[in-house]
C-alpha cells in the first residue's frame, strides 16, 4: 500500500512538531533547577530533537511542493502569506520554520561568537515558533478534528506548559532565596 503525498505530509508535519515539543521540553528542564541530575543527556536530548525537528520540517516542506492535490510553488513555502491555499495558516508555519531555524543556527552554529544576552532573547524566540507550530497544524490540518489528533495536540502543549509553568516557578523560587539569603547575610553584618 501507498502511502500518499498527504499522508507524508501530516506525517512530517507531526514529527517536526513532536521533535520541537521534545526539543522545548528538554531544554526548559536543562535549565531547570528541580532538575538535579542527567544535565547531559537532557541538553543532548534537546539539541538532538531540534535538528530532528529541522530535518523533518525540510522534509514536511518538500513534499508540499511535489502534493498532486494541492501543491506549494517554492515561493509559497518561503514567503509568508503568499500561498494560495490557506494563506494565514501557511504563514503561520512559514514563520515558524524560520523562527526554529533562527534559533538553531544561533544555538549551535554561532554561540561562541555572540553575545550571550543577544542569544538568549534569540533562544527564547524557540516559544513562540512552538506556538506558531501548533497553530498551524491545528488551523491547517484536515484531520484537526479527530479525537487522537485533538488528544496528540493537547497533551504536547499541555505537558509543555506544565514544564515552562514549573521552570519560571523554580526560577522565582530561586531569586526569592537568593535575595532573601542575601539580605539575611546583610543584616547579620550589621
Amino acid at each position: 500500500m501507498l502511502i500518499s503525498t498527504w499522508e507524508w505530509i501530516r506525517l512530517l508535519g507531526f514529527l517536526a512538531y513532536f521533535y520541537f515539543t521534545i526539543s522545548i521540553i528538554f531544554g526548559l528542564l536543562r535549565k531547570s533547577s528541580f532538575v538535579k541530575s542527567h544535565k547531559n543527556l537532557i541538553y543532548h536530548i534537546h539539541q538532538n530533537a531540534g535538528w530532528l525537528g529541522l530535518i523533518t520540517v525540510i522534509a514536511h516542506m518538500l513534499v508540499l511542493i511535489i502534493d498532486s492535490y494541492e501543491p506549494y510553488r517554492l515561493t509559497e513555502i518561503l514567503i509568508p502569506f503568499s500561498a494560495n491555499y490557506q494563506p494565514l495558516s501557511s504563514a503561520l508555519g512559514t514563520i515558524a520554520f524560520y523562527l526554529f531555524i533562527m534559533v538553531i543556527i544561533t544555538s549551535d552554529l554561532w554561540i561562541r561568537t555572540m553575545n550571550r544576552s543577544l542569544w538568549k532573547k534569540i533562544h527564547f524566540l524557540v516559544l513562540p515558533a512552538w506556538v506558531l507550530s501548533l497553530a498551524h497544524g491545528v488551523l491547517i490540518g484536515t484531520d484537526s478534528e479527530n479525537p487522537l489528533i485533538i488528544m496528540f495536540y493537547v497533551i504536547s502543549a499541555g505537558l509543555t506548559l506544565l514544564v515552562l509553568v514549573a521552570r519560571t516557578v523554580s526560577q522565582l523560587k530561586k531569586k526569592t532565596d537568593g535575595s532573601t539569603s542575601h539580605n539575611n547575610k546583610e543584616s547579620a553584618g550589621t
